[in-house]
This record gives structure tokens, sequence and C-alpha cells, in this order.
């Protein structure tokens, strides 16, 4: 690590089960000077942990609801941050991965859901509660003390406060005991000179402070090889040859490498950096600490199990469901790819009707879901399920549809609303007077009918076009006056051909267009013909005769009995 400007480093290993530490070093030298090795950095209390602190966020996260299959966007977004300009977290390799699980997103360590998932935790605890269900009070409950700043913002997570190693590791090894803690204990025994014994530890009872289920989870998660193969590559050094769990951390100015993971029997954390705070070069926690973390695991674990490494156990509470891999929820029609993922038993993944595409029935003036309270025009629609804004605004980039695209969506998708139409809501009237196939015989129609809304309207249109459904329209009148059982329209049908025209009434709102359509018969009288212009005789003197053709003999073929007789065609006097 010389190369990247490291010139220190801390290890501690836990025996999750009995608290023991059975490897604590402090510092590569503790005789160098020059690298302020005389300090302990495994307890140094002021070092930021960077992404290593994010499966606190997220098992807090779990207790609120969350599950493994939860879908988070990773786009763009903008948090407030009081009078200081909106906070807009960044991924580690500066890309945004569009909608994703949970399980990918702590898998592969990106750092927009994390936010967004302490976002929805908190940070400290909720007032009007008497839980202690904030991120910090998770920290502490797992055995991190140093987190005590009233000022913390939502970069906390990314790893903006201060910590241990020490501390660090006691909280993973909560998960590697399956949600319960043992203190940490380095003097096993204290005796005299003669051997009498003074003190000798005695394991207590260990104390269950997460459930034994979101202790599973974390932990099949952060031992899933597959799911961070995205960000990490699936030979990496946190790819060892048994089962373990694992979590790097970097800072953003390269201060701090941090790996931290454990199997049931043996948790360790290690960090690398420097005492005096100076920066690293072109390293992170896994090309730093991950190595060194490696080599010891993959000696020590099989050291302490005699090469058999338990494997993580499984609770009785934790189920298999299927899942949609694009929404996280149990798949509907619409779901093109599934796969299995683990839940508590109590805590299961939402309904098909939560996917990401659903078909839903949407009220067109005010683009909520239909229901009974609100009667008026509606269409079944295929929408997207995106409640999150920049989300939406991000799907609108090229990114974003190109994103879309990659998953067989449309490019621009109608999102679903984000409730149904309830009484009360602005609703439009709009009618016409006239009968659906009504004969009509005058040539001149007067239009009666309504066009009006409870909110305001941009205007309405009525327009006509031939046929039962039209392909083309033609404009009759347009208003943006609203109208009350008023003249929309007086109709010269001179012209028009018979049969049947469509009329159409359309009201524009504001967030929305519904329209009205009835069907006429028109059956107008056939216009009579003018009398004909009468034809004048010419007179001789004007026109001489025309001349008369030669008559022509014909000749008339008899019953064999009669004797055939030729005889003259008579031939009509000229007229002048």
């Amino acid at each position: 690590m010389a190369d990247s400007n490291a010139k220190n480093g801390a290890l501690v290993a836990i025996r999750p089960s009995t608290g023991e530490i059975l490897a604590m070093i402090g510092s590569p030298d503790f005789s160098n000077a020059a690298i302020s090795g005389q300090i302990n950095m495994a307890i140094s209390p002021t070092r930021q942990p960077g992404s290593s602190i994010k499966p606190i966020t997220y098992v807090a996260a779990f207790e609120k609801g969350w599950t493994p299959s939860t879908w988070i966007w990773d786009v763009p977004t903008q948090f407030p941050d009081g009078a200081n300009p909106p906070y807009e977290p960044r991924n580690y390799d500066g890309k945004f991965h569009g909608g994703m699980t949970v399980r990918t997103a702590l898998a592969n360590s990106f750092n927009i859901p994390a936010v967004k998932t302490l976002e929805f935790v908190g940070i400290y605890d909720n007032p009007d509660t008497p839980e202690k269900d904030g991120m910090i009070a998770m920290a502490e409950r797992l055995g991190i003390t140093s987190l005590t700043r009233n000022d913390y913002g939502l970069s906390l997570t990314l790893g903006g406060g201060d910590v241990s190693l020490i501390d660090m590791t006691t909280a993973y090894s909560v998960f590697a005991n399956s949600g319960r803690k043992v203190t940490p204990v380095a003097i096993l025994k204290i005796t005299t000179f003669d051997g009498e014994v003074v003190y000798e530890y005695k394991p207590p009872e260990a104390e269950r402070l997460i459930r034994e289920e979101h202790a599973y989870l974390i932990s099949s998660i952060l031992s899933d090889n597959e799911a961070r193969s995205w960000m990490f590559g699936r030979n990496s050094s946190l790819n060892l040859s048994f089962p373990v769990a694992a979590k790097t951390g970097t800072t953003n100015d390269i201060r701090d490498n941090w790996t931290l993971g454990y199997t049931p029997d043996l948790v360790t954390g290690v960090w690398v950096g420097n005492a005096d705070y100076t920066p690293m070069t072109g390293t992170s926690g896994l090309s730093g600490a991950a190595p060194i973390w490696s080599q010891f695991m993959e000696f020590a674990v099989p050291y302490l199990t005699n090469g058999a490494p338990t494997p993580f156990n499984r609770p009785l509470g934790i189920v298999d469901k299927v899942v949609c891999r694009l929404s996280g929820t149990e798949p509907s029609n619409w779901c093109s790819s599934q796969y299995t993922e683990v839940f508590a038993f109590d805590q299961l993944p939402l309904p098909p009707g939560q996917d990401l595409v659903r078909r839903l029935k949407i009220d067109l003036w005010t683009g909520y879901q239909a229901s009974e309270a609100c009667e008026g025009p509606s269409r079944e629609m295929l929408v997207m399920n995106v409640k999150d804004p920049w989300a939406r605004k991000w799907l609108e980039t090229d990114d974003g549809k190109r994103w879309l695209a990659g998953n067989e969506f449309p490019e621009d998708p109608v999102y679903a609303p984000e409730r149904e139409c309830k009484e009360g809501d602005p609703r439009p009237h709009l009618g016409i007077n006239l009968n659906d196939g009504q004969v009509i015989s005058t040539p001149v129609l007067e239009i009666k009918g309504t066009a009006r809304a409870d909110d305001e309207i941009e205007k309405w249109v009525l327009e006509f076009g031939l046929g039962e459904d039209p392909g083309s329209w033609t404009v009759l009148n347009e208003s943006d006056k609203p109208v009350e059982n008023g003249t929309l329209h007086t109709w010269n049908l001179s012209g028009m051909p018979n049969g049947i025209v469509t009329l159409r009434l359309t009201l524009i709102g504001k967030n929305a267009e519904v329209d009205k359509r009835i069907r006429l018969n028109l059956s107008l009288p056939t216009p009579t013909a003018p009398p004909a212009t009468p034809t004048l005789t010419p007179s001789p003197t004007q026109f001489p005769p025309t001349p008369t053709a030669t008559p022509t003999s014909t000749q008339i073929i008899l019953p064999p009995t009669e004797t055939p007789t030729l005889q003259p065609t008579p031939t009509e006097t000229p007229t002048p």
C-alpha cells in the first residue's frame, strides 16, 4: 500500500458467540513514530466509516417494514438541507443505475438508495413515538457510541460520522450472532504470580438486540456474491472459499479504507489509512482493506473451525417468495423476469397490484384512479407505478429512456395516480341535448348542451365527423367560456350527405380532457330539380332539311309453305 500513500492500518477479530477479542492490531509498527505507530487505531473513535455503516441503516429500515425486495430508484435526487443548498449525493462510479431492489442497492453499495433509506428511517428518533427508531439509536444499540453530535445530515449513512474500528466490528458481530450481542472482552483471566485466579471471564447470556430474521436478511445480502458482482465483480477479495458476509467502505477524500465481514464463527474489521489524516491515492476499501481482510479470514476461520466453517443459520421465520425482478412485488401478468427472495414471515413482498407496470381504470378528468365515488368518463390504461418524483424526472432524460427501453418498458410511460378519485373531487359536466341515433330532417340544427366543470376549464370544442367512427374531425365551434344548457352551435346542414354523422364535444381542463359523442342520422329532403329549358324548333330558313338516306330492302323469311316475297321498307317523311 506504500504506492497509495497508505502508511497505517488496524485489525480487530472477535468471536461473536462469546465476545472474545481474538486479535487486535493497532498499527503496523508500534515503534515507528513517523506513522504515529503508538496510536492504537483499532480503538481510535475519530475515523469515518464510509459505506461500511450502510447495513445499520438498512436493518433499521427492515424494522420499519422494508424488505430485501423493496424497490428504490438510484437517480439524481436533491434532498433539502435547511438553509444550505440541497444535498445531492453521487455514486462511487459517478453513474445512476435506475430502479433496483434493496438487495441490489446494498450489495453494490450504491449511495443514492442508501440516502433514500436513511430519509425513510430518520437520523434521530421520532419525537412523536416512544420507540427509538432512528439510525443513531440503531447504531447505539449495536455498540457504536461515538455518534453524539446533534447536527448530522443524510450523509451519515455514507460515513459522515466518526466511529472506531472496535465499535464497527462489534456492530457486525450482532449480525454474525443472529441478532444477539455479547460485549467484547479482551481479558479472559487474571492470576497471581503463584497461579491464584483473581478473575476469570464467563461469557454472559447474549442480549437480543434485533430480530433473528432481520439479522439473517442482512447476512443474506452481504454474502450474495452474485448480487454484488455488478460493482465488485465475481472474483473480488470479498469472495472467499466459504460463505462469508462482507462490506467495504471508502471516504470521499480517501482518508479511510474499511472492510468488515463475518461468518458465525468470526467477525473481522480492517482499517487502512494514515493516523494524521493524510489522504491516500488511488485506492478504495476493495483494493486497500479487503485484501488484508481476505487473507486473514482465509486463514483464521478454518483455523478456528478445524476446516469446517459454520454456515449461516436460516431462522424458522424466514420464507421464500417469488418476486418480479423489476419491482420486487409478487409477479403480475406484466412481469417478464422473476427470482426467489427471502422474507421475514410477517413482512412479505407487496402484492401484484403494486407491480411496476399494471392496468388501471383512470378517471379522465382528475387523472386519479376511477372509483364508485366519481362517476364520469374513464378509460383502462397501462400505467407505471413510479411514485418517486425524481425517478419520473430522470425517466424523461436520455439515460432514463435507455433504461426503460433496456427493460422493455414504453419510452413515454403513463404513471399510476397517487390515489383513487373520491367524493368532492372536481367533476366535468358534459352533455349534448340530442339523442344518440336521432334522425335529423331539418336543414338547420340548433345544438344545445352543457360544457363546464367544477374547476377551471381551458376551452370546449364541438366537432363532427362522417360515419360512426370518423377518421377525421371538422370543428363546428369552440370557446373558453363554460356553457350550461345553452346553444353550442347552430349548424346549417346544407350540402351535408345523408347518413350517419358523429358529434364530439370535448372539454379541456388543466390536467386532462374528456369528450362526449353522439351519432345523428341525417335524413334531409332531396332538393327538387329545376324545370328543363324549352327547346326551340329551328325554321327551314335557318337550317336546310337533312338529306334522306336511300331506302334499304329487308328480306323476310316466311314459313316453307308460303312463297317468299320481297317488300320495300317504308320510309317516313323527313321533318324540317
